[in-house]
């Protein structure tokens, strides 16, 4: 997986695209899991194009199906020696509250992992905290990142007070305020 994400990131660096892994992924890189399912990555709206032209080019296309409560702009799924990529582009999921947008861009890399020699680009855990509060069944998650930032302390504020201006369910702006107090 490691290697097929650096192949990535080496064609896509040389393409000013702001990029950013996220997902199980990232939770790995954490160590808050041992295996990570895929790799997701969050691209800036006006990068789409580009990057599933990089994406088309070193693998195969997967339908991708876009299902309730997923609202997300952009979406593709590709499988690049056996690894699914995930790529999605205005991420957006509806919940009994509203519509939760995440703009991702430049300023939602907050580091990079080296993987090969190639620098790769890592979205926030705080942003991924609001995310897996959001996508069903995947609780646990949010979970495991919110002990996390507990033990550790929140890093990124910003993204987390971002979220709170949004349409959130009353138990996640709880315990979003929690952790920002």
């Amino acid at each position: 997986m490691l290697e097929t994400l650096s192949i990535i990131g080496e064609k896509v660096n040389k393409m000013n695209i702001s990029w950013g892994v996220g997902g199980s992924l990232l939770l790995s890189f954490h160590k808050l899991i041992d295996k990570p399912n895929d790799i997701d990555i969050l691209v800036d709206e006006k990068n789409v194009d580009p990057f599933n032209s990089i994406l088309s080019q070193i693998g195969k296309t997967k339908e991708a199906i876009h299902s309730d409560p997923f609202k997300t702009v952009y979406f593709s799924k590709y499988s690049i020696d056996s690894v699914d990529i995930d790529l999605m582009g205005g991420f957006a999921i509806q919940h009994n509250e509203g519509m939760y947008k995440l703009s991702f861009n430049e300023e939602s890399v907050v580091a990079h992992k080296t993987i090969n020699g190639v620098e790769i680009p890592l979205c926030s855990l705080e942003d991924w905290y609001i995310l897996y509060w959001l996508i069903p069944g995947k609780q646990e998650k949010a979970i495991l990142i919110e002990n996390y930032l507990m033990d550790v302390g929140v890093t990124y504020p910003r993204f987390l007070e971002a979220a709170l201006k949004q349409p959130l369910p009353y138990e996640v702006k709880e315990r979003v305020k929690k952790l920002l107090s």
